[in-house]
């Protein structure tokens, strides 16, 4: 191990052993990974300035225990760290404000350790109530294959939608992350009981539009949707605009 190593070792233990030790992220990117190896999953993506507490050195490499926002912790490699030393600052109402936010109610993103996304929106589409089911397979932590399957009930039809697309996040592992989605489906309509002037059809679709995914605590992640929705078939085409939101799981 070389100097720098060995002091970093020395005042990273120091400060584990009076609870106040921290590390500073120096890389572009240092993968948090679920135990002090390379050989272990990653269950998050720190970046560089992130700060971290330490909770323990590792008995083998050059590894430490950090804690992460939501409390869970795991393991990052100590190259791609420094320490540094606590002092008393004195941020502005807004920084204080935004760390308390931060604290109490964010947590680190899943989406750069998962592999598939359950999601449930609801809202509004063309004015009628908007129900949907939008599970997704995780390519990679920027783009994933998400599809569709849900109904919007309107006045006089039942409205069945079903489609797949594509999502490309843009910045992927982010507390707040947005997102952009297209898709193309389907749409069935059947007229209800009572509307006999009315006949069952169906049309094809295609969306687009942008998102949110805002991570909370204990791994609960909200979202919103905004999408401009296109029905259409060899005689006419209808627009309408999707405003829902809802939660997912990641796993």
């Amino acid at each position: 191990m070389d100097r720098r190593a060995l002091a970093l070792g020395i005042l990273v233990f120091a400060g584990v052993a009076r609870g106040d030790a921290f590390v500073r992220v120096l890389t572009s990117t240092a993968v948090v990974r679920t135990g002090p190896g390379a050989d272990f999953r990653e269950m998050h993506s720190a970046r560089r300035g992130d700060v971290l507490a330490v909770r323990a050195r590792g008995t083998r490499g050059y590894w430490f225990e950090v804690e992460l926002d939501d409390g869970s912790t795991g393991w990052i490699f100590g190259e791609q760290v420094a320490p540094f030393d606590v002092v008393d600052d004195n941020p502005g109402f807004f920084a204080r404000a935004w760390r308390g936010f931060k604290g109490a109610l964010l947590g680190p993103s899943p989406v750069l350790y998962a592999d598939v996304e359950l999601a449930f929106s609801a809202g509004v589409l063309g004015g009628d109530g908007l129900f949907l089911f939008r599970p997704a397979w995780l390519i990679d932590p920027y783009f994933a294959i998400e599809g569709f399957v849900g109904e919007s009930p309107a006045a006089q039809e039942q409205i069945l939608l079903a489609g797949l697309g594509w999502t490309l996040r843009l910045v992927p592992g982010a507390t707040v992350g947005p997102y952009l989605h297209a898709s193309i489906g389907a749409e069935h309509r059947d007229p209800k009981a009572d509307s006999f002037a009315l006949k069952s059809r169906t049309r094809m679709l295609f969306d687009a539009g942008a998102g949110l995914e805002i991570t909370l605590q204990k791994r609960i992640t909200v979202r919103g949707d905004y999408r401009h929705w296109v029905f259409f078939d060899e005689n006419e085409a209808k627009d309408a605009e999707e405003v829902s939101g809802g939660l997912a799981i990641f796993f």
